[in-house]
């Protein structure tokens, strides 16, 4: 049996200021030669009275400076490397909450229900467009700036494809990849045995354990978590609960799942996309329609009842546009935020300034404050 162990890591910033700190406190080393006289250079005399009497000139009263120079520039350059920050705008009406998207990748979703742009489309397709408008704001949604979204889909087995983050950017190349199992960028490249199953059950179970320890990092304070203070769940589906012959005896019901996802304060907000769009039930048949697959309606408002939520039910792209503008409008939820920017400018001068008293501190000790020999 192999088992994991977790190996603490160190940020690479704390150990540059670890090093800062270590090297601010050995500058009084800089000082040795000036304070030290046995570490001077010194020419021997036979007799040192006749020059105890000898006025001190203002070289011999300034012999500070350029130690002095010499650590100032030190600490410009050390504070410049430390990356100084301003606090920016304080945004204390922010919005944010954690969102984990759930979405069936079945095989079911193959079916060409939906229309974009005057054609026929895979129900993949359409939930995909549409959440990503969700996601960025376009397509007349206003976006989730702010949240911390992740996405789980499942057919035979729930997966967490983008776990929760603001970097929408990243979690909508991920979803623009993500395709029904044996499928590729559209198209079909054999038969997945995966495809013919939906863990509808274990998707929500997988996807409140993610939530769940969103919500651990929020209370324990970790940067960048508050959002999931308040946490939502998405969950798409096309189908009904479907595992696996051979899985059912482990599979967890849909509606416990939802109890329990419940008891950590998760709302789900369930969708049944089925489209509208008739389709062909074989060549030769066009006066004949069947759909191979009919949305469990039963469930999916079992599961948003058990949590608060509420259940939608998407026949068109339209219809699907509408549900997510009216999610997005029901949960908001208003945080104190304040942002820290990098002030560059402070830290050019900074350098700046510590250049040229380096500089100056050069100069000097070679000239005015020269040694000898």
């Amino acid at each position: 049996m192999i088992g994991w162990v977790e190996i603490p890591t160190i940020a690479p910033g704390a150990v540059f200021g670890a090093l800062c700190v270590v090297f601010v406190l050995a500058l009084p080393w800089t000082w040795i030669d000036a304070v030290r006289p046995e570490r001077r250079p010194s020419l021997r005399f036979s007799a040192a009275g006749y020059v105890e009497g000898l006025p001190r000139s203002w070289r011999q009263r300034t012999w500070f400076v350029p130690p002095v120079l010499r650590t100032a520039a030190v600490l410009c350059l050390v504070f410049a490397l430390l990356r100084p920050q301003s606090t920016g705008v304080a945004r204390d009406t922010g919005e944010g909450i954690a969102i984990e998207m759930v979405l069936d990748i079945s095989g079911s979703m193959s079916e060409a229900d939906f229309v974009i742009d005057g054609r026929p489309a895979r129900r993949m397709d359409a939930v995909k467009q549409v959440f990503q408008d969700f996601v960025l704001g376009t397509g007349g949604l206003s976006g989730r700036r702010g949240d911390l979204i992740g996405m789980t889909t499942f057919a035979m087995y729930p997966d967490v494809r983008c776990p929760l983050t603001p970097d929408h950017a990243n979690l909508v190349n991920l979803l623009r990849e993500t395709d029904i199992p044996g499928w590729v960028r559209g198209r079909q490249v054999y038969e997945h045995p995966e495809a013919n199953y939906t863990a509808l059950g274990d998707a929500i179970a997988r996807a409140t354990d993610e939530l769940r320890k969103a919500g651990e990092k929020a209370v324990a304070g970790v940067p960048g978590a508050e959002a999931a203070r308040s946490r939502v769940m998405i969950l798409l589906t096309d189908g009904y609960d479907n595992p696996a012959p051979a899985l059912k005896g482990d599979a967890v019901p849909p509606v416990e799942a939802a109890k329990l996802a419940a008891k950590f304060g998760i709302r789900i907000y369930t969708i049944g996309a089925v489209g509208s769009q008739r389709i062909p039930a074989g060549r030769g048949l066009s006066s004949l329609f069947q759909r191979r697959a009919e949305v469990d309606e039963t469930t999916l408002q079992e599961v948003a009842r058990a949590t608060g939520g509420k259940y939608f039910r998407a026949e068109d792209v339209e219809s699907l546009t509408t549900i997510y503008d009216e999610i997005d409008k029901l949960e908001r939820r208003k945080t104190g935020e304040r942002v820290y920017n990098d002030d560059t400018s402070l830290a050019r001068r900074a350098m700046l300034i510590g250049l040229m008293l380096l500089a100056g501190e050069l100069a000097l000790s070679a000239t005015w404050y020269r040694k000898g020999p």
